[in-house]
């Protein structure tokens, strides 16, 4: 029987792994603060602190995780610390805080900000950051903001063990006394069952699947640990598929060789969804405007593909098929994802992104320019990307071998758009209409291009 540690102590799971969380916690273990809302990640009502020991480390990280996203399958043999599991004989520091400075009024939003910033606080995180995905209706920010000041004030900073956390008052020590009693729930892939859905983070599975009523076999990637792995090779950066959207944002070695990319990567969804979504699972999506899939084509990534048959590599421009058609043959999985090294920031990144919500929204489109060095006064190699003017996330080549080798004028950034503008053929949708998208794309050219150009000025390359 599959088991969590709940709170403080271990309680059995449904044997059927597709089980929400969200219901197991409300239903089954009268557990009501976290609550249930929008149902897809985006207003963090429902979260829960999720604890597991990872491969290669003794202790659990606690990440702050929607429960309405999680299966029951996710959480097995984790600790799962709800709103309720962190009260004790008098409030915490983060309650305090956000009773004192006036940080509550409905209580609906409450449980999952005061999840947030505990997560944070016990990780050493910017406070700011990580209720960044918490959407209050009644209290107003003000007042939170306030409780966070207080806090960074009032408490030093993490990142805390256990056992300081408790000293701290962030958990009670029965809670974090529970914490020891982990083990490293990692198994090994063995097989490639025809009969599983295959899940990683649950971000996207979940909200497909809303009414689920248990019963469906799942193959849990999340457990494996060769696929929560991110290490330097000879040729570049090796990323397993499993590996989440905060843990590349940060790795010490992806900043070091990409140091834009980890702020771009805060406009990815909210940040319980960015601790639990996957590389692997936002390439497989296949949607026209994976924030990571144009930004890996953009690096020029390959995946490794496994299955029944063995392995085999593909360059990621060629795994895209169609509108969420991919190469994956039957019984395959992404395993891991291969990027070049940047040569000690030789090569350089940058990346856009334009929807209706500066943050935690679905791109109306994205792009991501890499720039190779090049003779004195001119581009050097280029590799230029976009989602959401075609079916799939696509290379846009013919503007790119364009730039090489030419001089770094407006001129030619604007012979270089009015190119772009005849590269790409965007549908008209809800998100924008077919002038609207190809004119908001060339725009995005001028500002990678200024971007990594600074002789370059943005009006002029316009005019």
């Amino acid at each position: 029987m599959p088991r969590l540690m709940l709170n403080s102590r271990w309680v059995d799971l449904p044997a059927a792994a597709d089980t929400s969380l969200l219901d197991f916690l409300r239903q089954d273990r009268g557990l009501t603060a976290a609550k249930p809302a929008c149902g897809s990640g985006d207003c963090s009502a429902c979260l829960v602190l999720v604890g597991e020991i990872e491969a290669g480390h003794t202790t659990p990280h606690y990440r702050a995780l929607s429960a309405c996203l999680l299966t029951t399958g996710q959480v097995a043999d984790c600790h799962v610390i709800t709103a309720e599991g962190l009260n004790g004989d008098q409030l915490t520091p983060v309650q305090q805080a956000l009773v004192d400075q006036g940080g509550v009024q409905c209580g609906y939003c409450i449980p999952g900000l005061v999840v947030a910033l505990t997560g944070a606080l016990l990780n050493g995180q910017p406070l700011a950051d990580a209720a960044g995905g918490n959407l209050c209706r009644c209290t107003g920010y003000g007042g939170i903001r306030r409780a966070m000041a207080a806090i960074r004030n009032h408490l030093p900073s993490g990142p805390f063990s256990l056992d300081q956390a408790a000293d701290l008052g962030l958990l009670p020590p029965a809670v974090a006394q529970a914490g020891h009693a982990l083990r490293v729930p990692y198994g090994e892939l063995l097989h490639f069952p025809d009969q599983e859905a295959v899940i990683a983070g649950d971000t996207d599975w979940s909200v497909q699947h809303p009414h689920r009523v248990g019963g469906q076999s799942l193959l849990q990637l999340h457990h494996l640990p060769g696929l929560r792995r991110i290490e330097a090779t000879a040729d570049g950066l090796r990323l397993g598929a499993a590996v989440t959207i905060e843990e590349f944002q940060r790795h010490p070695t992806i900043a070091a060789n990409w140091p834009d990319l980890p702020h771009f990567l805060s406009f990815f969804a909210s940040p319980a969804v960015r601790a639990s979504a996957t590389l692997g699972g936002n390439l497989v999506n296949a949607s026209p405007v994976a924030d990571m899939a144009v930004i890996l084509l953009a690096l020029g990534a390959e995946l490794t593909l496994a299955g029944p048959q063995g392995e085999r590599r593909l360059p990621l421009a060629d795994f895209y098929l169609g509108f969420h058609r991919t190469g994956l043959h039957a019984h395959e999985l992404v395993t891991a994802i291969h990027l070049p090294h940047s040569h000690r920031g030789a090569w350089r990144l940058h990346a856009e992104k334009v929807a209706r919500r500066e943050h935690d929204d679905i791109a109306s489109i994205n792009s991501a320019l890499l720039l190779g060095p090049g003779e004195a006064g001119h581009f050097g190699a280029v590799r230029l990307s976009a989602g959401g003017v075609g079916p799939v996330p696509m290379l846009l080549p013919k503007t790119a071998e364009f730039l090489v080798g030419k001089p770094i004028t407006p001129a030619t950034v604007r012979a270089a758009s009015q190119l772009l503008g005849r590269e790409v053929a965007p549908h008209s949708g809800p998100r924008g209409s077919t002038a609207y998208k190809r004119r908001l794309l060339q725009h995005l050219l001028v500002g990678h291009l200024t971007a990594l150009c600074p002789q370059l000025h943005f009006a002029d390359c316009l005019r």
